[in-house]
């Protein structure tokens, strides 16, 4: 097995040359490792990037921030481009960000290769610390550059008791290979509602990592449309720290021709009466793919736990392909949980009461598919919007 850290020449930053030896070890990724089943990773040729992000253009920056409007007005914006912190835009005394060197740290070496790989070749970890005056803020991750390797640790820390909402969006142009780490601390008490809106090149490389920790009565939503990539991976690892702590997940996604999702999921029940709740429905068309495997563990100390796991996609061709893998480690009774997953086409029933009201075939098909995402709740309004948009345009270009 090849070696991430020696047979790419990838150069360490300064805050981190003291882990080479680390760097090193680290094993290259391959669809063999469970974690990294169904991946097309294999065929990832990792000595292409060698080049260096470049300055995201002001059209990029004016697309994420039309994006970012349609959630309302900010708190914050901070802006980030290829890993650094660009700027940040305050009205509100509450938000603190800043750029740290996180001399020598690196995550546990436990950890997926590629996720240590990151956090050491980052340029630095940027630190977002939110208090409970703090609302809504805004944060847009852009990342561009032909071939070019783009590392990013971004850490956010929500005071206890506060009530805030995240908007995320992440944009990337050109043929990047972009590994962004993202954590998410919850006090006891807080409450977090996390959005993404994922619009990638459909050259672009994207492998990230999402973790959040969450202490005791704390709430983490996490709300993600991804309608636009080439191949997206987003793996996330979440422990339920504190007693009646609770993570609800829901994720949207439209695959295209040649596009593929990848998505993992690992939440550990860690304390009594924790709760968590997974959707993750997508529309795949073309000869594009998704992936789903997820396990839910409940540990000795999760009594009186509930966990729910859903995976439902629809393919709209013959040559689209999904793979649902949902799993359940329960170590512990009186517990609740729950794992369900689908993969079909559009259901003929509903074609056929379409048809009986004097709709087209076609366009039968095209209103079942941006109906998919309707159950998904209220307040995934302008995710759903973004969805629907993205199978009309790539049901038109025949994408």
């Amino acid at each position: 097995m090849g070696s991430l850290g020696e047979d790419v020449a990838w150069q360490l930053p300064v805050r981190s040359t003291a882990r080479a030896a680390e760097m090193g070890r680290l094993e290259r990724p391959t669809e063999a490792l469970e974690c990294w089943r169904y991946s097309p990773i294999d065929d990832v040729q990792w000595d292409r990037y060698q080049g260096s992000g470049i300055e995201s253009d002001e059209a990029l920056w004016s697309r994420a921030t039309e994006m970012l409007a349609t959630f309302g007005p900010m708190d914050s914006v901070i802006r980030i481009d290829g890993g650094h912190l660009v700027d940040i835009d305050s009205h509100s005394d509450g938000v603190m960000a800043v750029e740290v060197q996180a001399i020598g740290e690196f995550l546990r070496q436990a950890d997926e290769s590629l996720l240590s790989l990151t956090t050491l070749l980052a340029p630095g970890r940027l630190e977002v610390n939110l208090d409970t005056s703090v609302h809504r803020i805004g944060i847009i991750t852009c990342g561009s550059g032909a071939d070019a390797g783009l590392w990013s640790w971004l850490r956010i820390s929500v005071a206890p008791g506060a009530s805030v909402e995240i908007i995320q969006i992440d944009l990337l142009s050109g043929s990047v290979l972009h590994a962004p780490v993202i954590e998410i601390f919850g006090g006891e008490k807080a409450s977090i509602t996390y959005r993404q809106q994922l619009d990638h090149d459909r050259q672009a490389l994207s492998l990230g990592y999402v973790r959040f920790r969450l202490g005791a009565d704390a709430r983490l939503e996490i709300d993600t449309a991804s309608t636009h990539q080439g191949y997206t991976r987003v793996r996330t690892d979440g422990t339920l720290q504190g007693a009646r702590a609770s993570a609800v997940i829901r994720v949207g996604y439209v695959v295209g021709a040649a596009e593929r999702v990848d998505y993992r999921t690992f939440i550990t029940h860690d304390a009594p009466r924790t709760k968590s709740d997974l959707l993750y429905k997508g529309v795949v068309n073309g000869d594009g793919s998704s992936i789903y495997t997820g396990t839910i563990t409940i540990t000795p100390l999760g009594g009186g736990s509930e966990a729910f796991q859903t995976n439902r996609n629809v393919l709209l061709s013959e040559e689209a392909l999904a793979w649902s893998v949902p799993n359940l480690d329960i170590q512990i009774s009186d517990v609740k949980c729950s794992h369900a997953s689908t993969v079909g086409p559009i259901d003929e029933e509903q074609l056929f009461y379409l048809a009986s009201k004097g709709f087209p075939a076609e366009e039968a098909r095209r209103t079942l598919a941006r109906a998919f995402f309707a159950d998904m709740g209220d307040d995934f309004a302008v995710e759903q919007r973004s969805l629907r948009a993205a199978v009309d345009e790539k049901w038109e270009s025949g994408q």
